[in-house]
């Protein structure tokens, strides 16, 4: 079984700095939230081995939050998550080494929330309810599958398995 986290970064002050989007922080409430979603993460025995995350500083300030709650596996810092489309997150997912099991995602809309709606449309009504018209911030929605390899994800053979928001 391997498995996709796809988290999108938590609420961010837009009045942080002087400088473009991608250098605006976690505001407070974002920080206290990135720490309450690694907890959620730590009692649903989510352990990601391998984390994709844009280099926006919002996105990395989410990852310092779970961090004080989980093991930090490799990360690999990409900052073209940053203002991506959703099949090129996918497209990520697809060339990952097949090596690792659990991969999280954090990264920003609509893209996030694109690929959720990609990888969720054949799941249970009760998730794809929830995040049909919305993906809010500080969300996972946790997918599973059971293709041998990365490569072969595709919307057909994946299922969300569970949303947390740490709230």
């Amino acid at each position: 079984m391997r498995h996709i986290n796809i988290l999108r970064h938590c609420e961010y002050d837009d009045r942080s700095g002087p400088g473009p989007n991608f250098d605006c922080h976690l505001s407070a409430d974002g920080h206290a939230h990135a720490e309450r979603i690694g907890a959620a993460m730590a009692e649903h025995k989510i352990q990601p081995d391998l984390i994709y995350c844009s280099g926006a500083m919002r996105t990395r300030e989410t990852l310092d939050g779970l961090a004080k709650h989980i093991t930090l596996p490799d990360v690999i810092f990409n900052d073209e998550i940053y203002g991506c489309m959703p099949g090129d997150l996918l497209a990520m997912v697809q060339d990952s080494a097949d090596q690792y099991k659990d991969i999280l995602i954090i990264g920003h809309n609509p893209a996030m929330h694109g690929l959720v709606q990609i990888l969720g449309q054949n799941s249970d009504p009760k998730y794809f309810k929830e995040i049909a018209y919305v993906y809010r911030t500080g969300t996972i929605c946790r997918i599973a599958t059971d293709a041998a390899k990365w490569a072969e994800i595709t919307p057909e053979n994946v299922r969300i398995v569970g949303l947390l928001n740490g709230v």
